[in-house]
């Protein structure tokens, strides 16, 4: 009996144990896996399995990253049934969109908002900014009651009609927002979490500040993601897994051979061009190209590491990390043989972009039409987007799908859809009146 009695108070003594760490691990599991959904915002139905409430007319539409939603700036936009960070102390918005040019008509406009409709004083929004320079900036806002955080990024301008990925991610009292995966602003804010939220698209939940562009995806995490974790991507390069090359060059890293390269100088007695096996430095005392004697073709990848060198040198000078991609002479087999003056190259057809030009004041792309054309496309005159001296570049040019991208470290600065996209062509550093080295040169050849 008195066996009996102690293993039924042993069992009692579990059921009490197994009663009180049951919360506790029910806590821990939903703290270390919150919840998160990628929402593929492709009909007008269902979105992330939520349903959807329809506002105006938006349109379904096949663009060449895959199908997105497009919103006129009028009346448009849709209120998802749903919200996956309801609950969530900490979260991590994310979206990738395309702004259309509509200054001055879409100046603010507040095109995800997160609310429960019956409560408003507690909200996330990311919100656009247009300027009469055909650019947007982000404006985020999270508002808990009676306060609230406002990061308006206005000193950090991006061209209009492009993809881009922003995220807005809050966690111990700071909110920070991303774009293309580069931190740009934060704020401080005790915020409270939402709960029975809906996610409106397009518009504010109140029907105004309607967005004028295209929506193509959005992820919703229950808790803080790193860059690197960032559940959606824009502008990546899809790498095959094939032999990759472009023309006969191997995907790892191509040995600097003085064979392969070509310089042309505007003041040839104060430059020179150093080629070793590891590095080439360009040292120009005027306009320098130096043509990757190789010619290119279909879908590539071109990758470099490079260093604006400001040490006291004759030719020092931090500007100008500049290059041509994709170059062809309509009237002879290479562009090669000029004079290095960079008016002597407007006769080609090429890709330029030109980072930290005119005494670092100015970041530009240009499409070249064999003379006909060269405009300035995009164009950036913020600090983030110049240069420092003595400090290294990661470099990736994209060719692919008649699309091309350049990143500097990893942050998308352009990307440019070509109506007539040149398909093959010669690769070159560019430059003027600056000292620059370079090394890992790489070229991969893309899948299609």
């Amino acid at each position: 009996m008195a066996k009996r009695e102690a293993m039924k108070q042993m069992n009692l003594n579990s059921m009490t144990l197994v009663g009180l760490l049951v919360p506790f691990l029910l806590n821990a599991q939903q703290t270390d896996n919150p919840r998160s959904e990628i929402w593929n915002v492709d009909n007008l139905s269902t979105i992330g399995s939520h349903p959807v409430t329809l506002f105006g007319a938006p349109l379904v539409r096949q663009f060449r990253e895959g199908r997105a939603v497009e919103f006129d700036g009028i009346d448009d936009g849709l209120i998802v049934q749903g919200c996956p960070i309801n609950g969530s102390p900490s979260f991590t918005i994310e979206i990738i969109f395309m702004p259309y040019a509509s200054f001055p008509n879409n100046v603010e406009q507040r095109f995800l908002h997160v609310q429960n409709p019956k409560l408003g004083s507690r909200r996330a929004l990311i919100e656009t900014r247009l300027t009469d320079k055909n650019q947007w900036f982000v404006d985020t806002h999270i508002r808990a009651d009676s306060t609230f955080m406002t990061c308006l990024a206005e000193k950090f301008p991006h061209p209009v009609d492009q993809w881009y990925h922003v995220a807005l991610v809050y966690e111990n009292g700071v909110g920070r927002h991303y774009v293309n995966g580069a931190e740009e602003m934060s704020g401080r804010v005790p915020y409270i979490p939402v709960e029975d939220a809906q996610v409106s698209l397009g518009m504010r939940m109140n029907r105004v500040s309607f967005f004028k562009g295209a929506i193509r995806s959005v992820a919703m995490t229950g808790r803080a993601l790193r860059p690197e974790e960032f559940l959606l991507r824009s502008g990546s390069p899809q790498r095959t897994q094939q032999n990759s090359a472009a023309s006969s060059t191997a995907s790892e890293k191509i040995k600097f051979s003085a064979d392969d390269w070509l310089a042309e100088f505007e003041d040839p007695p104060a430059s020179n061009l150093l080629v070793t096996k590891n590095m080439i430095e360009v040292n120009a005392s005027a306009g320098a190209t130096v043509w990757y004697k190789k010619k290119l073709s279909g879908d590539v990848l071109i990758m470099y590491d490079v260093t604006v060198i400001d040490s006291g040198g004759r030719n020092d000078r931090v500007s100008d990390l500049n290059s041509f991609w994709m170059a062809s002479d309509p009237a002879r087999d290479t562009p090669f043989k000029r004079n290095g003056k960079f008016s002597s190259y407007d006769d080609l057809d090429l890709y330029y972009a030109g980072v930290g030009g005119h005494d670092n004041t100015t970041t530009r792309f240009r499409r070249y039409r064999h003379g006909k054309d060269k405009t300035v496309l995009y164009e950036y005159t913020d600090k983030a987007h110049l240069l420092e001296g003595n400090k290294s570049y990661s470099v990736k040019i994209v060719v692919q799908n008649g699309r091309t991208s350049f990143f500097i470290n990893d942050v998308q600065y352009f990307e440019y859809a070509d109506e007539v996209p040149l398909k093959e062509g010669y690769f070159a550093f560019r430059t003027t009146r600056s000292r620059q080295r370079f090394t890992n040169f790489k070229i991969e050849r893309l899948s299609p």
